[in-house]
């Protein structure tokens, strides 16, 4: 327990990440539930959803992997991130077709699992918005510019 009150404690900077692995399991433990899918739709629409959460998870550790010290950088972060989102997508629209199929599925069972998604999508966005060069980096390049501007100057005069 921490010796921080409750009312100034925020959010974690990885919630979405924790909340992303909460997701892949909770779908898996739905789709492995012969309540949820009969195994004669296993294949077809179980298999492609659990992928789909690995995918997410997968696509926010890339995200992870690129620090925003440089442009590129940055780039490739929110790129990762807006795939991660459409995998949030992807996720409720596998199950929106499990419900149309016409399979007798409990619709509670959902409600967990479709809190989750909005909640991702909302975490992941404020991150992808949040994506931005670091303050100090940003100072760095433009006196490294600055110097390399000047140096091609020089040797543009002794030319």
């Amino acid at each position: 327990m921490s010796g921080v009150y409750e009312r100034y404690r925020s959010l974690s900077d990885k919630e979405f990440f924790k909340n992303a692995i909460s997701i892949r399991v909770e779908i898996t433990r739905l789709m492995a539930s012969d309540k949820v899918v009969p195994k004669a739709y296993r294949l077809m629409s179980a298999v492609p959803t659990v992928a789909t959460a690995r995918e997410l998870v997968n696509n926010i550790e890339t995200a992870n992997a690129f620090y925003p010290n440089t442009a590129h950088g940055v780039l490739q972060r929110k790129h990762y991130l807006t795939l991660a989102i459409a995998n949030c997508y992807h996720l409720v629209q596998d199950l929106q077709t499990l419900k149309d199929i016409g399979l007798p599925i409990n619709l509670n069972r959902f409600e967990n699992i479709a809190e989750m998604l909005e909640k991702e999508i909302a975490l992941l966005r404020a991150t992808k918005n949040g994506a931005r060069l670091t303050k100090d980096t940003v100072g760095e390049r433009i006196s490294q510019l600055e110097l390399e501007l000047a140096e091609l100057k020089r040797l543009n005069e002794l030319s």
